[in-house]
Parts: C-alpha cells; sequence; structure tokens
C-alpha cells in the first residue's frame, strides 16, 4: 500500500467468523462507511460468498465498482456469479510442512527455518478487471 501510495485505513480492517452470514454482515458493515473501497481482500471464499452477494443485491457492480478477492480456491470461486478471483494456496503443502514442523518440535529437534514460503499463484475470474 505505501508503495501505490494508499492511505492506510483501519475501518476497512474487519475481524469476522469465516462463513456466509458474517460475510454478508461485512459488506453491510462497509457499505454503510462515508466512503465504501473499491476492491476488498477476503480471506475466505465462504465468507467472500457473503461479500459478493450482498454487494450484487446492494446493487453494486462487480468488479466495475468493486473487486473482490479471496482465498484458498475451493469450488465455491467458480460456483460465484460472477466467478471470484483467489489467491491459490497449496494446501496440502502447507498441511505437510506444518505436520513435519509439529514433529520437530515434539521430538526436541532443532528447527532451522520457522519460515517457510510455498508456491502460491492468483487466478484472475470475474470480480477483478
Amino acid at each position: 500500500m505505501k508503495e501505490a501510495k494508499i492511505k492506510f485505513n483501519e475501518d476497512y480492517v474487519l475481524e469476522s467468523a469465516y462463513n456466509y452470514e458474517a460475510g454478508v454482515k461485512a459488506w453491510e458493515q462497509l457499505n454503510s462507511l462515508k466512503a465504501t473501497p473499491d476492491a476488498i481482500y477476503v480471506a475466505d471464499d465462504e465468507l467472500a460468498m457473503g461479500v459478493l452477494n450482498a454487494a450484487l443485491d446492494a446493487g453494486v457492480k462487480v468488479p466495475e465498482e468493486l473487486e473482490i478477492v479471496t482465498s484458498n480456491n475451493t469450488k465455491l470461486t467458480l460456483m460465484a456469479r460472477p466467478q471470484l478471483s483467489t489467491v491459490v494456496q497449496p494446501l496440502y503443502d502447507i498441511g505437510a510442512v506444518a505436520m513435519r514442523l509439529l514433529t520437530k518440535l515434539m521430538a526436541n529437534e532443532e528447527v532451522e527455518e520457522k519460515t517457510v514460503i510455498l508456491p502460491h499463484s492468483e487466478k484472475m475470474r470475474g470480480t477483478t478487471r
């Protein structure tokens, strides 16, 4: 955001449960602000479906007026209309690496790399321009 010279606005950062209803409420909260965002990153696909549908129900044009990106790339991203743009995470690899690290910690072994970055990508679909 600094690079793009976009001022951080704490009002745009919401915490919620990861379910559809919470997404609807999140959109209502964002929509009630003086200046609604023109792009949203949502940390979960089901939550993003709630945001998307609530925004569409409010008459917002997606992606022309609001762009949405989510995570996980579950089947929900393909079922949505428009289809949700998403960050594709290697979920199996995340679990495998976590188990290896946990096993080492439980065995009191030295963990050299505490931060592991796995390959990821983006699938740009109908909720982004």
